[in-house]
């Protein structure tokens, strides 16, 4: 089927288009003006949050499917600039539903959430399942909430075909270095240059996180758009908690040169919660999706891109 796909310029845009690819799909891009998509992917221009942009792109392309990556996705931009934030995650999502209601694509629509909307989560709701109700915390968790309800009010209300899916921690060949795991990466790579001095700046190490690598979540992404139940909410996550410290353990067995880790306050979040772990039993059920590849193998390509990419 015909996918298209918002935010394809983005770091999970070309592992989706390469799994939709093999699972036989086709994949389309829509892009915001200067943005460099992957590589033999049809693409089309159209600001997301403008909704007879999007209106056009739809009837030109008619898609079976849309996938809604499009976002601010960066906790402390989205911090910096809550009214952007706002109008890209929430605004940016209700305009899509709209735009394909109008059109009447009978598109199946993924609208990808986050595990952040769950916010502050209670030790005796773990692990977090897609009942634990929303109580966001950061700017960038209340407008993937509020993304995710207006989505769920979509399905609901107009009878779009609307999947809601919320990906937990995920890192891969391609982040950029505002993320943990990549920029965990990028300073051992530039350790190992001699660039930096051999000591890992990282902020508070004890949150433990559910990490999984992108190219299990895409095929998460795929599975939900074949298989999952229209106006459903799903996680996809490994289902393991770790913390930043193991992380930094794991990471390090692949570095070249012996480093020591620093804690800068700096880096620390003014808010953060103790301990994320999810639950991936409904999507596994619905879907027969599970993750595959080992954090300790995710970490090692993380290092091994940025080795190549020397920014």
């Amino acid at each position: 089927m015909r996918v298209l796909v918002t935010g394809i310029g983005g770091f999970v845009g070309p592992w989706l288009a390469g799994a939709l690819r093999a699972h036989g799909h086709e994949p389309h891009g829509l892009v915001r003006e200067g943005d460099a998509p992957p590589e033999g992917v049809p693409t089309h221009t159209a600001d997301v949050t403008r909704r007879p942009e999007i209106e056009a792109v739809l009837r030109y392309v008619r898609p079976a499917a849309i996938v809604h990556l499009a976002a601010v996705s960066f906790v402390p931009e989205a911090d910096d600039a809550p009214e952007t934030a706002y109008r890209v995650n929430v605004g940016g999502t209700v305009a899509l539903l709209a735009a394909d209601r109008t059109v009447a694509t009978d598109a199946r629509v993924l609208v990808v959430g986050s595990s952040d909307a769950y916010g502050a989560v209670r030790r005796e709701e773990l692990p977090i399942t897609e009942d634990v109700p929303f109580r966001p915390l950061s700017i960038y968790g209340a407008t993937k909430a509020a993304a995710d309800v207006a989505a769920g009010q979509w399905a609901r209300g107009y009878g779009l075909d609307v999947v809601r899916v919320r990906p937990f921690n995920h890192t891969g060949p391609g982040q950029r270095a505002s993320f943990v795991c990549a920029a965990i990466a990028r300073q051992i790579a530039r350790i190992e240059r001699g660039e930096q001095e051999p000591v890992l700046s990282v902020g508070n190490a004890d949150p433990v996180r559910d990490f999984s690598d992108v190219r299990d979540i895409v095929e998460g992404y795929v599975a939900l758009l074949e298989r999952g139940t229209s106006g459903e909410a799903y996680n996809l996550c490994a289902g393991e908690g770790v913390s930043v410290a193991e992380v930094i353990a794991l990471i390090r067995t692949h570095a070249r040169v012996p480093l020591r880790a620093w804690s800068d306050p700096a880096r620390r979040r003014a808010v953060d919660v103790e301990r994320i772990v999810g639950s991936h039993a409904r999507t596994s059920v619905a879907t027969g999706w599970v993750p595959r590849i080992p954090l300790a193998e995710t970490l090692r390509d993380v290092l091994d891109d940025w080795r190549r990419r020397r920014d």
